[in-house]
């Protein structure tokens, strides 16, 4: 089969009508970044594939309404239809030419949305110049052999991940059913089976008179029918060992050779988890509520101390003062009223300067009305008399003894109790059980015990992002990726596979190296006693049917295996041969293919020594998974009488500059096959900054080329001004 040509309808970026002419070798679509290359992969892909095939997740097509061309949506007016059509002309292996046409409609609702509908995936052929409708697409893919199912998997590829087939574990058995006649021995491995039991059952249950007499043949056959159960539960656990080696092998080859990146970045992240949970306890510990220690802590009498014993200084001199003026103001008062009495004494005495006898004296003046001082008379009644009189009492009130006169309540100079409560106030501060003079201590070490606690926790976090980089490194430095994460979250699981693979393992080795061996051994002896002993005894014939049939199921095992070993050689002898065309110039080394003694394909690289290079570089990779996709293809056309076109998209991304160039020359000179190839390779960026095309290293390449780019002058932040224009780079 070739490709003729491909016509792309407003598909995606392909507004209007892009039409492709491809040689029957080699074939270029370059472009950049953006410019359309996956969309005219995807365009191929989409027309190559039909409904009829079960899709895997990576296959599944996208959604219709994400091909359609915006630019020739937003053209649409309400009620308005268009198509989007990917049409593609070929010719079959007979040599007759096909057109593969896969299309929808598109019409813009009155409100605005899109409905899709009408949609075909039709096979014409063309008959002069009329194109007629024929089969359905299954009948033109798999009847006529244009593009079976089956074929198209091993050779259309979308990046350098996908070129490596046998990630598929299907891919092998395929590739063998499809190349080597091993499917047409499963009619004889079912009778073989089948004949090897019924002749043994049929070889046990003869009980002729020889038999019967001779124990030492019944005695045998009890063996070889227990060393048959043996042999079967042996082979049956081989086959569960196989499975659960496979199963966890698979889990395994997920991960590739990261387990060990697995292992490490978990003992990393069980470092992380440590360390920022002693960040969380630190910073915990961090007592940093200064506001609130002023007050709690009484911090804020750091500076109090000395006004406290100021203040207290203060007061005890302030409440002496105040005593020495309470004192004198007392003492005052007393002299005061003794002061008071003796003026009173004096008035009193100057008043009345008698004595006793003198009262008498007067008492006889009051009798005799007449003064016994002066003479004068002092009758009753007269002024001299009352005053005698009057004199008398006072004299006598004086001189008569009284009780003690009771002292005057002494005032208070200060009625208020300020200074005495200040002076409490004070001597509580003082005994409040805070030493003041502590206070900048127990700061300055609050804030050293915090500052501390921030470096150890800055340390660990520097810890903590030396960790996370040297994590970050080790998922760079992996083949997963970060998609390694989540092997890294259920490392437990990870872990669990590695111990079934290697237990697995174990036990297959003991049974294929041991168990099974030593047991065919014995049961070839006791055969062989057999044989020897139904010789003598009559029963020959049937132990010979039966012996020939053991050998005939023995025969179809090894025909298998060889089957599978030349077919590996096969497909590793082509694919050398393309590997020493792809990589000229470079080391190759030399791909082997085999089973290992677990049937775990292996593809490896040697040099001629048969040393294995264990760190192939990637580009030395991607040639040979090239090489051995060209090698199955090359298979194909000897197998089926039919040859396909390879089609890549970005097949030498990890190639450094000229190393792709080189490549793609020994494709063009070296590979007689047809090759589309969607790349950026031959571009480089002028003084302006835009992507053009390197016509020297292009002029080397005698192929179909072309250029593909969006038409200038759209809008960046506009997908409907995006238009993929595609012109053919002609020969200078």
């Amino acid at each position: 089969m070739i490709i003729k040509e491909l016509t792309i309808y407003n598909f995606r970026s392909y507004y209007g009508t892009k039409k492709f002419v491809f040689s029957d070798h080699l074939n270029l679509i370059l472009g950049s970044n953006g410019d359309g290359k996956t969309t005219f992969f995807d365009a191929i892909n989409w027309v190559l594939t039909p409904d009829y095939v079960p899709k895997s997740e990576e296959d599944k097509m996208p959604e219709e309404s994400s091909l359609v061309s915006a630019k020739m949506f937003s053209e649409l007016r309400a009620g308005e239809s268009s198509r989007v059509l990917v049409s593609m002309k070929l010719k079959n292996n007979s040599g007759s030419l096909r057109i593969i046409e896969r299309a929808f409609n598109v019409s813009k609702t009155p409100d605005g949305k899109m409905r899709i509908e009408g949609r075909t995936h039709k096979a014409y052929q063309i008959v002069g110049s009329i194109r007629k409708e024929i089969f359905s697409v299954k009948d033109v893919f798999e009847k006529e052999n244009a593009f079976p199912a089956i074929i198209k998997k091993y050779h259309i590829f979308k990046g350098e991940d996908r070129l490596n087939i046998f990630n598929d574990k299907t891919t092998l058995q395929t590739l063998i059913d499809m190349f080597s006649e091993i499917k047409d021995l499963e009619p004889f491995k079912q009778f073989a089976k089948y004949a090897k039991c019924t002749s043994e059952k049929a070889f046990s249950g003869s009980k002729d008179k020889a038999n019967k007499q001779n124990a030492k043949i019944v005695e045998i056959q009890n063996d070889i029918t227990e060393l048959s159960k043996r042999l079967e539960t042996a082979e049956s656990e081989l086959v569960t060992a196989k499975r659960d080696f496979n199963e966890a092998k698979e889990h395994i080859d997920a991960i590739d050779n990261d387990y060990e990146i697995i292992q490490e970045v978990d003992k990393l992240e069980k470092e992380v988890y440590k360390t920022e949970s002693e960040i969380e306890r630190l910073s915990d510990k961090i007592d940093e509520e200064y506001s609130f220690k002023l007050l709690d802590e009484q911090w804020i009498l750091m500076g109090f101390g000395s006004i406290l014993r100021e203040f207290n200084n203060k007061l005890e001199s302030l409440a002496f003062s105040k005593n020495n003026i309470e004192s004198d103001y007392r003492k005052k008062q007393e002299e005061e009223f003794k002061q008071a009495k003796i003026e009173k004494a004096k008035t009193e005495l100057e008043k009345i300067a008698w004595n006793r006898t003198d009262v008498e004296k007067m008492k006889q003046m009051l009798v005799t009305h007449r003064c016994a001082y002066c003479g004068s008379a002092a009758p009753e009644g007269s002024v001299t008399y009352d005053f005698i009189r009057q004199r008398i009492s006072d004299v006598i009130d004086l001189l008569t003894p009284k009780p003690e006169e009771k002292r005057p309540e002494i005032k208070r100079y200060f009625y208020a109790r300020n200074i005495e409560e200040l002076k409490e106030i004070g001597l509580s501060l003082a005994h409040t059980g805070k030493d003041f003079s502590s206070i900048p201590d127990e700061i300055e070490s609050t804030y050293h015990e915090n500052d501390e606690i921030r470096k150890l926790i800055a340390q660990r976090k520097k810890q903590v992002d030396a960790l996370q980089k040297n994590i970050a490194d080790l998922y760079a430095s992996s083949s997963s990726g970060e998609n390694l994460k989540e092997y890294v979250a259920n490392i437990a699981v990870v872990n669990r596979w590695r111990d079934q693979k290697e237990a697995s393992a174990i036990v297959m080795n003991k049974l294929l190296t041991s168990t099974i061996p030593n047991l065919k051994e014995l049961l070839k002896k006791k055969r062989e006693d057999q044989k020897k002993n139904v010789k003598t005894s009559g029963g020959n014939s049937m132990m010979m049917v039966n012996e020939f049939f053991n050998l005939f199921s023995d025969a179809i095992d090894n025909t298998e295996a060889a089957t599978y070993e030349e077919f590996l050689s096969r497909l590793a002898k082509e694919s050398n041969v393309f590997l020493a065309h792809l990589n000229v110039d470079d080391f190759t080394g030399v791909i082997k293919i085999y089973l290992d003694r677990y049937n775990d394909l292996k593809i490896e690289l040697q040099d001629k020594n048969g040393k294995l290079i264990t760190n192939p570089n990637t580009s030395l990779l991607t040639t040979m998974h090239i090489s051995i996709l060209f090698a199955i293809s090359e298979l194909t056309k000897e197998n089926r009488d039919a040859e396909y076109p390879l089609i890549f998209d970005a097949p030498t991304s990890s190639f450094d500059e000229g190393k792709d160039k080189t490549f793609y020359e020994c494709l063009n000179t070296q590979v007689n096959k047809q090759c589309i190839v969607v790349t950026k390779s031959f571009l480089y960026k002028d003084d302006n900054g835009e992507y053009v095309t390197d016509t020297k290293a292009l002029g080397k390449l005698n192929c179909q080329k072309y250029r593909i780019k969006k038409l200038t002058g759209f809008d960046k932040l506009d997908i409907t001004t995006i238009d993929t224009i595609v012109e053919e780079i002609k020969e200078e």
